[in-house]
Order: structure tokens, then C-alpha cells, then sequence
């Protein structure tokens, strides 16, 4: 008798595949926790007229290398409890080597909304991508992940 081999996916290859992609998502994560570039701390100021702060309260996950620039996942997420006394009030992702800068911002409402939010955008080549967050009594709060794309998602 003979035996064939099973065709399709199977629980190793689907297991192995979210180990693989959870170790890429958890070193992106933990990419992100150094601090931010005089270059990317200059930009803000520029585009702000208000210097950041480096905190480890904004996180930005992002994959290290992607293939495409055309959509890069990100997920970002800030430690606030969202009360009328330490809420955040917008976040801004910006792209220094896009051709726009500013690639999204998302504002958050106090005791209605939750500070996370996943989607994705588009990267003009490998660069550092920079979250700013405004809280409420005015401060910004920065981080910084660098993300490798293979090919440019802008033209």
C-alpha cells in the first residue's frame, strides 16, 4: 500500500509560520524602545514648534524588513488612561523619506475612545518611521522603529 502525502497546510507549517512572524513582530516591538535620532527630534520641532520626549508609553510596531513599501503593517499603541486628566489627544506617524512627511494622524477623545490603532501605510524606501503623540497638557511624547520595504511604495 502506498502512502501519499498529505497536500495543503498543515498544523506544523501553520505553527511554524506564527512563530516566525510573532519572533519579526516581537523584535520590531522591541526595536522601537531605543531612543529617537537628533534628526528625528529636529524634524518634529520643525513641523511642531515643540521638542519630544522620548517615552517608552508610545509603542510602534512595525516589521524590520517588509517586502513591499506599498503596505507596510503598524500597529500603534499608547499607555494613557484616557481620563479628562491624562488622555492623549492625537497621534502622528510621519515618514521623513516619504515625499509627504506626515503619513496619518488619529485623534482619540477622552473616556470614549481606546489609544490603538493597526492599519497600514506606504514607505518611499527603507527609513526610520517616527510616532509623535500630543497629550493633553500639551507634552509630545516620540519613538522611532526603522523598517526596511524592498521596493518603494511611493511614486
Amino acid at each position: 500500500m502506498e502512502k501519499t502525502k498529505p497536500l495543503g497546510v498543515t498544523r506544523r507549517t501553520v505553527l511554524a509560520a506564527a512563530v516566525a512572524g510573532s519572533a519579526g513582530f516581537a523584535s520590531a516591538a522591541l526595536a522601537s524602545t531605543q531612543p529617537p535620532s537628533d534628526d528625528a527630534v529636529d524634524l518634529v520641532k520643525r513641523l511642531t514648534g515643540k521638542t519630544p520626549t522620548a517615552s517608552d508609553r508610545l509603542h510602534l510596531a512595525m516589521p524590520q524588513i517588509f517586502p513591499n513599501g506599498y503596505t507596510v503593517p503598524l500597529t500603534l499603541t499608547i499607555d494613557s488612561p484616557m481620563t479628562e486628566s491624562d488622555h492623549v489627544r492625537h497621534v502622528s506617524v510621519l515618514a521623513p523619506r516619504n515625499p509627504l512627511v506626515e503619513v496619518v494622524t488619529f485623534h482619540f477623545v477622552p473616556q470614549r475612545s481606546e489609544p490603538r490603532v493597526s492599519t497600514r501605510v506606504r514607505l518611499a524606501e527603507p527609513q526610520y518611521v517616527l510616532a509623535v503623540a500630543e497629550m493633553n497638557d500639551g507634552t509630545l511624547l516620540m519613538t522611532e522603529t526603522w523598517v526596511e520595504v524592498a521596493t518603494n511604495g511611493c511614486k
